[in-house]
């Protein structure tokens, strides 16, 4: 029989010496560990390795320690759910009159069961959630969980650490809290994972060969920070800081101050000087003037008023600006500059207001659909008939605000750079003719999408390849739920609109049950591009 020790244990937690509470659930997680050990599926597809069975021993315990310690991450995530769907569970939409939220219940083991092999399988295969209907297992492991929970003891480091001050304001301490959530909790853990397959990318040999070990270092820590501030977790498609204050809880003084924390800014900044405690910067693409407190950063020796840039990222908290992550030190760079103000991406860091975007998106709708014949959705034969239908939209689009010739010739050019950018990741290749899909939502705004008109059966699509006869084209249409490239909203309208017998779970009522729980299994799938 093999063990799971200490170190293993204590990775996913956020400290590396143990505590007495630990011993103790070392030793539940292998009493855990020894009814998984000889768990095998009859699919090998499905089939745990020894080293994934000793993390799902200890995600389980983690989840038990969590509600143990409390507050914690799954009672964050059952009061997430409940405001979203009115159910404490997806799938298994327990009773509320036997479900505690408080303690643990049976349906979660079944729920975390299917995340843990979905998040470990994630490119193989579609798990369903009544993959352990027929199996003993999750009552036995909530069996062990039971007969613990009156005499389990918390873990009073753990809950001293997600228990902050009412008057909290440092924002490095926030910051912290986030990231051990999105890297090394144990119910995210999996996106740590995820981030080192990012950072082996980066700094593998053929592209970063000449990259100094210090350069490096610094380089990796801020995309750390970026990463946690930035990802969508498969659950709920929900940032760190949504998160952060969901653990703290609704009722903290920090649950709103916490939300809305504004969203990292990185960029090429010029050193201003100083003004009280704050050190000025302004980003060189928008001329935007930031103040950032004194208590986040300390500037190099060197550093000199008007000449010295500095490759940053701030974050407003709490009313001041704060460094987030690292900086990098450069002086005058007349080509960086000439580069960065280029960049239509760093022109676009502190972005339009959020009302007026909507506002402009809610016009654009309105002009699409006069010049779509009422459709939010067109299909087009290629790139460069998307690239002809928009640019006719745009000028219709134009005429419509009654903006003058001049104006309009302008208008068009900004549009058309931001709504079909160089180099997207799912434009087909110019030398391929693949039909493709254009999307307007009302909130939204403008989506492309090519390579999936095959799936969609309507009249005005000529692409669509599928028949009543033709089953396993139905189940081909999962790859429009899967793919990140559909966000949520299309998805919906998609649904609503056309019938896709072949969305669904595999077993019985896997329709059914797929449904039922669209939208999450949506935010699960999509969760990068769930939000467009």
């Amino acid at each position: 029989m093999e063990t799971i020790y200490m170190q293993k244990w204590l990775s996913f937690h956020h400290y590396s010496s143990p505590q007495q509470s630990d011993f103790y659930y070392l030793k539940l997680c292998n009493e855990i560990f020894s009814k998984l050990e000889d768990d095998d599926f009859p699919d090998e597809e499905l089939s745990l390795s020894m080293e994934e069975k000793k993390n799902l021993a200890c995600f389980i315990t983690g989840y038990f320690e969590d509600v143990i310690s409390g507050p914690g991450l799954w009672k964050a995530f059952i009061t997430q759910v409940y405001e979203l769907y009115g159910t404490y569970l997806p799938f298994f939409d327990p009773d509320p009159e036997k479900y505690y939220p408080e303690e643990i219940n049976p349906e979660d083991i079944h729920f975390l069961l299917w995340y843990y092999i979905s998040m470990v399988r994630d490119n193989d295969t579609i798990i369903s959630p009544t993959i352990y209907e027929w199996s003993e297992r999750p009552e036995e492991i909530f069996e062990i969980l039971e007969r613990e929970y009156e005499s389990a003891p918390e873990n009073l480091k753990l809950k001293q650490f997600l228990t902050l001050s009412p008057n909290e304001d440092d924002y490095i301490e926030i910051n912290l809290r986030m990231r051990w959530i999105m890297i090394d909790s144990w119910l995210h853990h999996f996106l740590g994972k995820e981030f080192d397959e990012i950072a082996a990318d980066m700094f593998s040999e053929d592209e970063d060969e000449s990259l100094p070990e210090e350069a490096r270092e610094v380089y990796l820590y801020d995309s750390i920070d970026t990463f946690v501030h930035t990802t969508y977790t498969p659950l709920l498609a929900r940032k760190g800081k949504d998160w952060l204050a969901y653990t703290l809880g609704p009722d903290h003084p920090l649950f709103k101050p916490v939300l809305d924390m504004d969203e990292k800014k990185s960029g090429l900044y010029l050193y201003m000087g100083k003004e009280d405690e704050n050190l000025l910067f302004q980003h060189i693409a928008t001329g935007t003037e930031l103040r950032i407190t004194s208590r986040s950063m300390q500037l190099p020796a060197d550093t000199e008023q008007g000449k010295s840039f500095s490759f940053s990222g701030f974050v407003k908290w709490k009313g001041e600006w704060w460094l987030s992550g690292a900086q990098l030190g450069f002086g005058y760079d007349a080509d960086l500059i000439r580069k960065e103000k280029e960049s239509e991406e760093s022109r676009m860091l502190f972005g339009k207001n959020p009302d007026l975007i909507r506002a402009e998106n809610r016009q654009l709708y309105k002009s699409f659909l006069k010049f779509n014949n009422g459709n939010p959705l067109a299909f087009v034969e290629s790139e460069e008939g998307a690239n002809r239908f928009i640019h006719d939209f745009l000028e219709h689009h134009n005429k419509s605000l009654n903006r003058s010739a001049r104006k309009r010739r302008k208008q068009l050019e900004l549009d058309e750079q931001w709504m079909l950018p160089e180099h997207p990741h799912d434009i087909p290749d110019p030398e391929e003719s693949i039909p493709g899909m254009i999307y307007c939502d009302p909130d939204a705004g403008i989506e492309l999408v090519f390579g999936y008109n095959s799936y969609v059966p309507d009249t005005g699509n000529p692409w669509y390849e599928g028949d009543d006869d033709d089953m396993n084209h139905d189940h081909e249409a999962m790859v429009l739920l899967e793919s990140s490239h559909i966000s949520g909203k299309w998805m919906h309208y998609l649904v609503e609109k056309y019938d896709f017998p072949g969305l669904e779970f595999p077993g019985l009522s896997g329709h059914e049950l797929l449904m039922y729980n669209l939208d999450f299994v949506m935010r699960f799938w999509k969760r990068k591009g769930y939000h467009s």
